[in-house]
């Protein structure tokens, strides 16, 4: 009688052969539907793909998302409403027309609270994803103008601005990062570690990008061994806020 034939390992070969032949054959397809397909059709395909990484990520660092809310708007409130009777230092990172700034500002009332804005006003420093030209977000160098001597801008890029910054005291301090950009929100966290004890809270705008904020805050976690829970998010997970826990 004759020995068995040896067949260990071939299911784990054909398995391979047949995954490659079938990423080939999406790759000739992507191809052919490419010439087909707007470029605003690619990028909703691409942003798509960025959120199934972003609730994949989140669930790779073991970070537990709470009930989610409808809007922005709705997860600002989840914050002011637990710090509203504090000294904050808020810190934001693109402030565009200032609406951020304002809502933050008029909302927590504490005369020692500060309300820092930093942006160039002169639009994004280079071009964001397929749709977002280097320049957009501009308002010709004019920062917004808001009746409160709490608030202040700093205007100029980032890195102009912010190695020569000095936060004044405060009990609490508050990030909000609308930079939109990976260069951008890289250049703000690192420059920012040293101010971030445990407690701080760290606010994305545009957090669903694999490519941009997430990436950032990814490597800036990596680098750092900071922990964090998830504070408040919208139901997308597209404004998030996290807060430091260890």
């Amino acid at each position: 009688m004759s020995a068995p034939e040896d067949t260990s390992g071939t299911g784990d070969a054909t398995t391979s052969i047949g995954w490659g032949e079938r990423l080939r054959t999406v790759k000739n397809l992507a191809t052919r539907l490419g010439p087909i397909l707007s470029k605003e059709m690619i990028h909703t395909l691409d942003a798509s793909i960025s959120y199934l990484e972003t609730g994949r990520w989140l669930k790779s660092q073991g970070i537990v998302v709470p009930r989610r809310v409808e809007s922005r708007v709705n997860v600002y409130d989840q914050l002011i409403n637990a710090l509203r009777d504090q000294p904050i230092l808020y810190l934001e990172f693109g402030v565009w027309q200032g609406r951020s700034i304002r809502y933050w500002s008029e909302r927590l009332r504490n005369p020692d609270s500060r309300f820092h804005g930093f942006d160039s006003f002169e639009g994004l420093p280079e071009s964001w994803n397929m749709l977002f030209k280097k320049g957009l977000f501009s308002t010709n160098g004019q920062p917004p103008r808001i009746d409160d001597p709490r608030v202040e801008f700093f205007k100029g890029w980032f890195e102009e601005t912010l190695p020569h910054y000095r936060p004044p005291p405060h009990s609490q301090l508050v990030i909000n990062i609308d930079a939109d950009l990976y260069s951008s929100t890289k250049f703000v966290l690192n420059a920012l570690k040293s101010w971030i004890p445990v407690g701080t809270y760290i606010y994305f705008d545009e957090f669903c990008d694999r490519n941009h904020e997430l990436r950032a805050f990814d490597e800036f976690l990596a680098e750092t061994k900071m922990r964090f829970e998830v504070a408040a998010a919208s139901r997308s997970l597209m404004y998030i806020a996290f807060r430091r826990v260890g």
